[in-house]
């Protein structure tokens, strides 16, 4: 029996536009089928997620080591990211995670598992639910939706999980390898990324280089200069920390940052002592040999006097001395302008020294402090910090992206992900300056 010889049947429902969670879950759906970079899937997902399930807030969770960090929300502040942080088994959505099971609840504030954050003001929405994302080794984070009335229905926690299988290949394609253990062969070659906190908010793309002291040395190549020409040299180096230190404070009292204790380094260097004293020294030796002569009977004669205040004075007196012979040498302390600074710590060094070096971003190993606050605001560029994985799965040269927004460092981003920077950068023109 042919084809034309067949009875009738009725016509097939094309499920068009006009139905709002439908269109929310095709629209989810075409988006997850797009490759994107992480920070994209980081802020599109949840405001996705969120508007098919008509909830205010949804956030994204990610597995770090053995916590969860919230990477991805809509709903709650942006300082939120990066900064909430669970242990599996901590809280509902840590009970997701340690069971690999979805939890919900009518009134989360109620349960004796909630845990609660100051920051997000989760009273708001008590309809909470979490489901696991899983992983290829175990689960890979959460995803979370939450709002202020209604308590969600069984068909949407079949629908939320759902969602967390097809977001788990996007997540798992990130790579995060915090607490790697060791840098393996050919690490530098690999996309990875490299969790921290966000501290100053921006992306930027340059070649990662750590940031180092100027090495001691013997005779500079000025040793045979005449004191007038030393006297010189010095002062316009002099001069230059003393700018850069007077627009910072000038920013600094515009924007209603405490940045007083950097009167403290305009004193030291308008001190005639420094002067004399490295002038004194420089006869024979150069200029950088005294400088750092300078700096090691400062530590000397606090070492002695085992006073704190004195100790802290020496360390500051240090980071002059070192600024100082860095903007004197050409070579050794010369970093790569728009590049991806890497330290442990941040200290007027640095904010001196990329007055002249223009670092695209800085990445911090360690975690940062009140006056470090201060100068990574006055820096201005992308900031993370506590990243400390980064030495185990990247060196000197390695290309990076840091994500100020998310507090994640990307490494060897993607060509997808290196052009959408470059756009970003070019069309924002406080980047260009």
């Amino acid at each position: 029996m042919s084809q034309s010889d067949r009875e009738p049947t009725a016509a097939p429902t094309i499920h068009a536009r006009g139905v709002e969670r439908l269109d929310a879950v095709v629209d989810l759906v075409h988006a997850l089928a797009r490759p994107r970079p992480l920070a994209d899937l980081l802020d599109e997902v949840p405001a996705r997620v969120a508007a098919v399930f008509a909830s205010e807030v949804c956030s994204l969770y990610l597995r770090e080591g053995d916590g969860l960090v919230m990477r991805g929300n809509v709903g709650f502040t942006h300082s939120a990211l990066g900064e909430v942080r669970l242990n599996v088994g901590e809280g509902l959505v840590g009970m997701a995670v340690e069971c690999m099971r979805p939890v919900s609840a009518d009134i989360a504030q109620t349960h004796a598992r909630f845990r609660g954050f100051s920051m997000l003001g989760e009273e708001r929405f008590p309809a909470f639910l979490a489901v696991p994302v899983p992983g290829p080794n175990g689960p890979a984070g959460a995803l979370v939706v939450q709002r202020a009335r209604d308590a969600y229905a069984p068909r949407d926690v079949e629908l939320l999980m759902s969602i967390a299988g097809a977001v788990a290949p996007l997540v798992n394609r990130a790579r995060i390898v915090a607490g790697a253990p060791a840098k393996a062969a050919g690490a530098g070659t690999r996309r990875v990324t490299i969790p921290g906190r966000a501290v100053v908010a921006g992306r930027a793309l340059g070649l990662l280089a750590a940031v180092q002291r100027p090495v001691a040395k013997g005779v500079g190549d000025d040793a045979k200069a005449s004191p007038k020409d030393h006297a010189r040299t010095l002062e316009k180096a002099i001069l230059s920390c003393d700018a850069t230190l007077d627009m910072h404070l000038r920013a600094a009292q515009r924007r209603g940052l405490d940045a007083s204790f950097l009167q403290l380094y305009k004193t030291m260097l308008d001190d005639g002592r420094l002067r004399e004293r490295t002038l004194e020294l420089s006869r024979g030796r150069g200029l950088a040999w005294a400088l750092a002569q300078v700096a090691r009977e400062a530590t000397r004669a606090a070492r002695i006097s085992e006073a704190d205040l004195l100790t802290e004075r020496a360390m500051e007196m240090s980071e002059v001395c070192d600024v100082l012979r860095a903007l004197l040498l050409a070579t050794s302390t010369k970093e790569p302008r728009g590049a991806v600074w890497v330290a442990e710590s941040v200290t007027a060094f640095e904010l001196l020294l990329a007055a002249r070096a223009k670092p695209a971003a800085l990445v911090l190993t360690g975690a940062i402090g009140d006056r470090g606050r201060v100068l990574v605001e006055l820096l201005g560029v992308p900031t993370v910090s506590e990243a400390a994985g980064l030495t185990n799965w990247a060196a000197d040269g390695d290309l990076a992206l840091v994500d100020g927004d998310h507090g994640l460092v990307r490494v060897n981003p993607s060509r997808r992900e290196r052009d959408e920077v470059r756009v970003e950068r070019r069309d924002d023109p406080d980047a260009q300056r």
